[in-house]
């Protein structure tokens, strides 16, 4: 039997009808948007109330509970417009629960059908599904080609063809040092469920062990995956380069650990190794010539800071070891200048006295002869 009470109507379907909801709030809200749209004039690129009502459903439907603050911060409004904004949707139907003093949520069972997406927020998802290529293993990509497949069934034909047409437009070449491991997927399960994970981790020396780690983040840098967990052996927090783990297996066997924020975590981290270092400040000038080839990896070796100049740029960085630095400096030549410390200066002029003394004309023929001897 059909109903003509709103809300009767959703609890029978257990399913938001967009129509019902545009339609409620027009009735509801028609006078406010009419003046909301010819108050707006002088602000063009403010988004509308109609499409901010609408925004704000999706985004109550994206996180368990979210709070009055979190909205007023996205859409840039003020917390009495998130209140009437909420009040709109309850009245056109939408089952809203919580309160301004603690967030609102969308009770469950409810949902909203498919969202359509816009070009660029389809072309978005489509040049973010080719990093994933580059950075993750063949299940999390292969996880994310299918729900972009999903994502375009919902497009308009003129959409789809643009997609089409970007997609074999945009190519993406990763710099690959090595595989990555198979983890991905199975880590971002236990992260997201609590669940312990015991893994086989052999370390930079060699040594290999077995650990049982409560799983919390994961991060991508320089083109390696690192997982950050408390370990149990270890009894505190600690980072495992993805390639190392040998085997991963999820324990059936949930922990508790609140108030742990993986981005404090990281700026910590680099805080407390900052402070380790001390004065290890190197400080470079390259060349305009080379500075291209410095850009490719400055973040790896550690770069705090840089300053243009008339015909170059000059670095600083954070350096981890000298040893490594002056290596990678001596590929520049003489495009490359170490203002600071002394030591890295050093170094640099005891590797290339290495490198002459092993091109010299005699050596070179020493080394000939040895070699064909072995021949």
């Amino acid at each position: 039997m059909g109903t003509d009470n709103p809300n009767l109507a959703l609890r029978e379907s257990r399913a938001i009808n967009p129509n019902l909801i545009i339609k409620c709030i027009f009735t509801v809200e028609s006078n406010q948007i009419y003046l909301h749209k010819s108050q707006s004039n002088n602000r063009p690129d403010h988004m509308n109330k109609f499409d901010r009502i609408i925004s704000i459903l999706i985004v109550l439907q994206t996180k368990k509970i979210i709070t009055a603050m979190t909205i007023a911060d996205r859409f840039e409004i003020s917390l009495r417009t998130v209140y009437r904004d909420i009040n709109t949707l309850k009245n056109a139907g939408i089952p809203i629960i919580g309160d301004p003093g603690i967030g609102y949520s969308i009770m469950d069972g409810y949902r909203l059908p498919p969202v359509m997406f816009n070009e660029g927020e389809a072309l978005s998802l489509l040049t973010a599904e080719k990093f994933m290529a580059s950075i993750t293993d063949h299940e999390t990509q292969k996880h994310y080609s299918d729900a972009m497949t999903k994502i375009k069934a919902v497009l308009k034909s003129s959409e789809k063809e643009a997609l089409d047409l970007l997609d074999d437009s945009i190519s993406i070449t990763p710099y690959k040092s090595e595989e990555h491991k198979p983890y991905l997927t199975e880590l971002f399960k236990s992260i997201a469920a609590r669940m312990l994970l015991q893994i086989s981790y052999v370390k930079a020396n060699g040594v290999a062990s077995e650990r049982v780690l409560e799983p919390l983040g994961c991060y991508h840098r320089a083109n390696k995956w690192y997982l950050v967990a408390y370990c149990q052996l270890q009894s505190d927090y600690r980072t495992f380069k993805m390639n190392r783990i040998q085997k991963i297996l999820s324990l059936d066997q949930t922990f508790s650990r609140p108030n742990f924020n993986l981005q404090q975590y990281l700026e910590d981290q680099a805080k407390e190794k900052k402070e380790q270092k001390g004065d290890l400040v190197v400080e470079v000038f390259f060349n305009s010539s080379i500075v291209e080839h410095a850009d490719r990896r400055k973040y790896y070796f550690g770069l705090i800071d840089e300053e243009q100049q008339e015909d170059g740029v000059t670095m600083k960085f954070w350096a981890a070891s000298i040893e490594l630095m002056a290596r990678w400096l001596l590929a520049f030549t003489d495009k490359a200048t170490v203002l600071q410390p002394p030591a890295l200066q050093d170094r640099i002029q005891e590797l290339s006295k290495e490198l002459y003394d092993h091109y010299h004309p005699s050596a070179v023929k020493s080394k000939e002869k040895a070699i064909s001897k072995t021949y």
